[in-house]
């Protein structure tokens, strides 16, 4: 099932309490892994209470069947009202979308740097936690470490594209590019993150899992340290 086809679904499910639809992440942004990304759709709705959240259930049965998450629901309202909540996830959502249906709602928010900035933070150091506690649950084997690395790689890297946005402003669409380019504002091996996309899709030769790992762990590390300079500055 196509985004196309899902938003035709949605509109006639949903009709005029359907406002907009938005297709967002990596297929919007065109860096997806061939067989590997999904579809992410935004749907803003006019209301957004239980009987609106069934009729979108009900529209999405086939949507989820063909691997899909979710649609992320909006009220109009709850949305422009959320880009100090969700600064990192609507800006951006703000450079790399593709509306699929009605009026564009992403250019009415503005992100402040200041709330940018702190996401930035709470989230490199949150996922890092995870990170370490998820390798102590790999319990050294180390084709769950490689799960490990290739299942945190997107979400460690829309943060550095996040992080190159807040030091630059305009981005790259690639993510890779952007954690190559992030190299001039914070001291770290951006060359790992590249080696763990390849490991991600399956173009990495057998190697050191244990050193990869431990080069991706200080690059993550170091990221933190100097989200934390920016924030002296």
């Amino acid at each position: 099932m196509t985004p196309e086809q899902f938003t035709e679904t949605l509109k006639t499910s949903c009709g005029g309490n359907l406002l907009s639809v938005v297709l967002y992440g990596s297929a919007a942004a065109g860096d997806g892994v061939e067989g590997k990304s999904d579809f992410n759709v935004m749907a803003v709705l006019k209301e957004a209470g239980l009987p609106e959240l069934k009729t979108v259930a009900a529209a999405s049965k086939d949507w989820l069947k063909a691997g899909n998450p979710p649609p992320l629901l909006f009220s109009l309202e709850r949305l422009l009202a959320s880009a100090d909540t969700f600064p990192i996830e609507l800006s951006d959502m703000k450079d790399f979308h593709r509306m699929l249906y009605g009026e564009n709602p992403l250019p009415g928010i503005q992100v402040e740097p200041s709330h940018l900035r702190l996401a930035l933070e709470r989230e490199f150091k949150g996922k890092l936690i995870l990170l370490r506690e998820s390798y102590i649950a790999c319990g050294g084997d180390r084709k769950s470490v490689e799960r490990l690395i290739a299942g945190s790689l997107s979400q460690f890297l829309v943060l550095c594209r996040a992080a190159l946005r807040l030091r630059e402003g305009k981005v790259p669409a690639s993510k890779l590019d952007c954690a190559e380019r992030l190299k001039a504002h914070a001291q770290f091996d951006p060359a790992v993150f590249r080696e763990a996309y390849d490991l991600r899709r399956g173009a990495l030769k057998s190697g050191d899992t244990e050193a990869l790992f431990g080069r991706y762990l200080a690059a993550i590390d170091a990221l933190c340290a100097a989200l934390d300079g920016w924030a002296a500055r």
